[in-house]
């Protein structure tokens, strides 16, 4: 996922992390998603030889012909006559002059579906290599949840989507499987595959977005993009009653991945992820912080969603009834956002932001805000929502000493915070 955040302390990987796959290894079937494999993915793209997987690297290339390997043994075929990739150049003054690569893979559509495609996505970029490691400490960013997790759960769907029901069973879309490069940078690779529509094999009509769902607690898990069709309720409440899941539903479509993209070109789409965490953007962000289980229950509701997805009549329309979102907050004139360091919970349904944490080292961390809280006030406006914060946030500038109100407990509190700017 986009936004770049400070960079935490290595985590201690445990002595017994080898017992993860073992104690995730059940046996894979064709309709079972395979927890064993999804964790052996995210370690072997969170691996330090692919070294943070960083835009335009040989590392990228690296995990991109690996995802392709995965793609083909899951069933998939080339998703073009030009095979499995799509290059494009990057822009920006740190990649000028590179090509990011997309892995598309296809599993074609059949009978009076066929011509529409629904489009499932995940970015396997990341950060790349840090820039100031101390000694000893880890020299990149692995991104296990950020996205491995993501990449792991879409060739897990690739396997069992692949694996059935019959051939000779009624119609259904076709499937692109994208493993899309240049998210961390803007989304560059979604919008390259936005933007080339014939590369996709058919009519898009909607587009799945895995991005960071690897770290499952409480069993929540967050979709956002609802308001981009109205057929997403309907359809989410039939899948979710086999799952044992706390849905945290949302009309926005939110502005951090690339879902975004294809909203823009008025496809409909959703995004599923499972929530922040002080390991965001971080080199703490290691695979094995990611739960095999967590995996296999994201993967079998992705599945199922998907399903009934390619093989449901109607296509869904898409409308424009998400609210704007923290993008629309973002001024003209480019100037840069305020760092306060706040980790938003994303829920909808309550007034103001409430917080799932703060971040390590951060304005909002040194000044004693905490998990729980509702932020409600910032400089002295009020905060409705995270779109007024980030409004705000982009108002005040880095040096500036802002009052921040919160509900703790019910009770309101202030806070006198000095804000900064974002660390690289």
């Amino acid at each position: 996922m986009s936004h770049r955040r400070r960079p935490g302390p290595r985590a201690a990987v445990p002595v017994f992390a080898f017992l993860t796959l073992l104690l995730a290894g059940i046996a894979a079937s064709a309709d079972a998603p395979d927890p064993a494999a999804m964790i052996a993915r995210v370690r072997r793209l969170a691996a330090p030889d692919f070294a943070g997987r960083g835009n335009g690297t040989p590392e990228a290339l690296a995990a991109a012909d690996s995802i392709r390997a995965w793609f083909e043994r899951a069933g998939l075929a080339p998703a073009s006559a030009a095979g499995w990739f799509q290059d494009f150049p990057l822009t920006g003054e740190d990649c000028a002059g590179r090509e990011g690569r997309n892995v598309l893979g296809l599993l074609p559509g059949r009978g009076d579906l066929a011509g529409e495609v629904v489009i499932l996505g995940a970015h396997y970029d990341h950060l790349g290599r840090r820039d100031d490691p101390a000694p000893g400490e880890i020299d990149h960013y692995p991104g296990a949840e950020d996205n491995a997790s993501g990449v792991a759960v879409l060739c897990e769907l690739a396997r069992l989507l692949a694996a059935g029901p019959d051939p000779d069973a009624g119609p259904r879309r076709g499937c692109l499987f994208a493993a899309f490069a240049g998210e961390e940078i803007g989304r560059q690779g979604s919008l390259a595959l936005a933007e080339a529509p014939r590369t996709v094999g058919g009519r898009v009509v909607a587009m799945l977005n895995l991005d960071s769902v690897g770290r499952l607690r409480d069993s929540r898990l967050y979709i956002g993009g609802l308001g981009t069709s109205n057929v997403w309720r309907p359809l989410i409440g039939e899948v979710a009653a086999g799952h044992d899941l706390v849905l945290e539903l949302s009309d926005r479509d939110w502005d951090a991945s690339d879902h975004v993209s294809f909203a823009a070109a008025g496809v409909p789409v959703l995004f599923l992820f499972t929530g922040p965490h002080p390991e965001y953007h971080s080199p703490a962000d290691v695979w094995d912080l990611v739960p095999p289980e967590g995996l296999a229950r994201v993967a079998a509701f992705a599945r199922d969603l998907a399903a009934a997805l390619l093989e449901r009549p109607g296509a869904p329309v898409f409308t424009d009834a998400a609210s704007p979102g923290p993008a629309a907050a973002r001024p003209a004139d480019g100037r840069k956002r305020s760092w306060l360091g706040s980790i938003p919970d994303f829920v909808e349904g309550v007034e103001g932001v409430r917080l799932a944490g703060t971040m390590p080292g951060s304005p909002a961390a040194e000044a004693g805000l905490a998990k729980g809280d509702v932020l409600v006030g910032f400089a002295g406006e009020t905060v409705a929502d995270l779109e007024d914060l980030t409004r705000l946030l982009y108002a005040h500038g880095t040096g500036e000493t802002v009052t921040v109100t919160v509900l703790r407990e019910g009770e309101r509190r202030d806070f006198r915070i000095t804000l900064r700017d974002r660390p690289r």
